[in-house]
């Protein structure tokens, strides 16, 4: 498979309210999405999920920008590539959402040359039919808390995640638990207690809770060795992991009975089927997380969780939740709690270019002759 054009989209989407975390507030959503197109004018879409701050993981919007323009994508017009897994032999893991990024986008020219979907290919199964809905509600007011819950489960919604900070957290679950006593939760602390804080987080215990996703943050893995011989509620963890050594590293200190799956963050698909593998031969519970990325990225969040043994409903809900208008058509939709999973080639969506040429506010694009290659 041989590219002939790169371009980078930088694109800013408005987002219809804003999204609290116990670290941060997002009132924007600016991304990446790449397109790579073959010799033959076949194109390729992925998206780099990185923020343009560090408060999720150290690669920032900028930096994945920089690399993306600098190294990979001139790369890939200098290579041939026999399969998209190739560019990991020389992609840099300390940039993971870039690679995938790039990964993503050749796995959808790949995929449509080959007439398969994406996930399939990768995994070689046949996927469920429907994705769950499950919504993530971020760090808002009580009652607007309720309204929104009693919305959702109005539309099919079962499971919800809340996010959560030290100071309040327990007193709000407590009170929705009250209110949906057989509505599932979890919640998500975004690394916000410190270790010395053990007892508050075990307190989450009352609530029988389906996870507790990252409560902790620590300098090193090491300490947080047995801390379910402590708390009950299963911990999942996210953010802390990035690579296979760390989920490795993590099960063997007892600190992981859950993953949450991205692909942005663990850099790819080839990085992911690796976790998801140990996941299955470990028996760790693994579900499908979200970036508040477009659909161009979240649409394989959907496909993945059409995997036979994804443990619960992922992040996944409807892109007008989000965004005014999405990049993909159709764009994500939910009826009734469920979404028909799109198995057709590639992403199983196409690409909506009027609204990527929207709400870009950069782009730029790179052919084979602007390079002289040896």
């Amino acid at each position: 498979m041989k590219i002939q054009t790169v371009k980078l989209y930088h694109v800013s989407l408005p987002v219809k309210s804003v999204f609290k975390t116990a670290k941060t507030a997002l009132s924007l959503r600016e991304t990446l999405i790449i397109e790579v197109k073959d010799t033959a004018g076949q194109s390729g879409f992925g998206e780099c999920v990185s923020f343009t701050e560090p408060f999720y993981t150290s690669e920032t919007l900028e930096r994945s920008k920089k690399i993306l323009m600098q190294q990979y994508l001139p790369i890939l017009l200098e290579k041939e590539i026999s399969y998209p897994f190739d560019i990991h032999k020389w992609t840099d893991r300390k940039t993971p959402m870039a690679a995938a990024g790039v990964e993503n986008a050749l796995l959808d020219l790949y995929a449509r040359k080959h007439g398969k979907n994406i996930i399939s290919l990768v995994f070689g199964e046949k996927l469920k039919h429907y994705a769950e809905i499950g919504v993530v509600f971020g760090d808002i007011p009580h009652e607007e808390l309720i309204q929104n819950i009693r919305r959702y489960q109005a539309a099919g919604c079962r499971r919800f995640k809340i996010k959560i900070k030290p100071e309040d957290g327990f007193e709000k679950m407590e009170k929705v638990k009250n209110e949906f006593p057989d509505l599932f939760f979890l919640v998500d602390a975004n690394r916000s207690f410190q270790l010395s804080q053990m007892n508050d987080v075990a307190k989450y215990d009352k609530l029988d809770l389906l996870c507790i996703e990252e409560p902790f943050i620590f300098e090193h893995i090491e300490e947080c060795q047995d801390i379910q011989k402590y708390i009950r509620t299963p911990i999942c963890l996210d953010e802390s992991i990035g690579t296979i050594e760390e989920l490795e590293k993590a099960f063997q200190l007892n600190m992981v009975q859950m993953l949450n799956v991205k692909i942005g963050k663990l850099g790819g698909l080839y990085y992911t089927k690796q976790m998801i593998d140990f996941c299955r031969e470990k028996g760790i519970r693994y579900w499908i997380g979200s970036m508040m990325e477009s659909g161009i990225s979240k649409i394989l969040h959907i496909q993945l969780a059409g995997l036979r043994d994804v443990s619960l409903p992922g992040d996944l809900s409807d892109s007008a939740r989000y965004f005014k208008r999405d990049l993909i058509t159709p764009d994500i939709s939910f009826k009734n709690g469920k979404m028909e999973i799109p198995i057709e080639p590639g992403l199983g969506v196409e690409i909506d270019e009027e609204a990527l040429a929207a709400y870009a506010i950069e782009s730029w694009i790179r052919s084979v002759e602007d390079y002289e290659f040896n």
